[in-house]
């Protein structure tokens, strides 16, 4: 049958339309032992968490499903970058090495915070006691780089032993290698540190103050543009209506995690 060439036209142009038409499903990584952001109930292995509740609800707005797909912390960078994931949400740092292979829009906000057992504290009133002591973190995440230039800066230069790092796989082998005795300290996001030691009464205690305040981000290809905008505009209207602060506490994160505005590769 002949066909007009207006009539192949149209049909080629809504043919590529289909092509390029926006995924309705994103697969997001999620490494769920980051509590209270990223959590798994080990009875029904149901993922949970601030985290995968702020995707629920960002998902909701983009009109869009998001398909929760558990990946190792240390692969989402590559993840992303092949295209194995869309996006992931885990409470990442937003920091100037990672924003050149990946983007990320800016959701939280924490610092870094020396955490002791509880039966130890007597022997860490203050920071700089830790010089010369072992302090674990997870090694998939910046904060072994952070204890480091820390301990350049408050340990070396005044003249006192270097803070050895240990990497732990996770936040969670890090604790139990504190409370076990392997290493004297840990360091972990400050955000996380109110669910922990609600959680886990009378075992750990703080030593110091937060440093190295940094922002977290929901991190995506570089070049994504449209699903950094999507997302970004989804969490400034959460923002807006309350409904983010409201998430940040039903999961007992303090209201100083709160970012003040969305934003796009804002971090340190």
């Amino acid at each position: 049958m002949f066909r007009s060439s207006a009539l192949v036209a149209t049909l080629a142009i809504a043919a590529a339309a289909q092509v390029h038409a926006a995924p309705t499903t994103l697969t997001v990584g999620i490494y769920p032992s980051y509590p209270p952001l990223d959590v798994k109930d080990p009875a029904t292995g149901k993922l949970g968490g601030f985290d995968v509740a702020l995707e629920a609800a960002l998902a909701k707005r983009m009109g869009v499903t998001f398909k929760l797909q558990e990946t190792s912390f240390s692969q989402f960078v590559t993840s992303v970058q092949t295209g194995r994931i869309d996006l992931f949400l885990n409470g990442m740092n937003d920091t100037a090495k990672r924003r050149e292979v990946i983007s990320f829009v800016d959701y939280l906000q924490s610092g870094t915070q020396f955490m002791v057992s509880a039966k130890q504290a007597g022997q860490y009133k203050v920071m700089t006691d830790l010089c010369g002591k072992t302090v674990a973190a997870s090694r998939g995440t910046n904060a072994p780089n952070q204890i480091a230039e820390w301990s350049k800066a408050h340990c070396e230069a005044a003249g006192k032993p270097a803070i050895k790092v240990f990497g732990a796989e996770n936040s969670i082998d890090a604790r139990r290698d504190v409370t076990e005795g392997r290493v004297d300290a840990m360091a972990q996001d400050s955000l996380t540190i109110p669910y922990i030691r609600s959680q886990a009464k009378g075992q750990f205690a703080t030593v110091g103050a937060p440093f190295d305040n940094t922002v977290m981000g929901i991190g995506l290809g570089k070049d994504d543009t449209k699903l950094a905008q999507s997302l970004k505009t989804a969490l400034q209207a959460m923002i807006d209506d309350g409904s983010y602060a409201k998430l940040l506490a039903n999961h007992g994160l303090p209201a100083t995690s709160a970012v003040a505005k969305a934003t796009i590769n804002q971090g340190q």
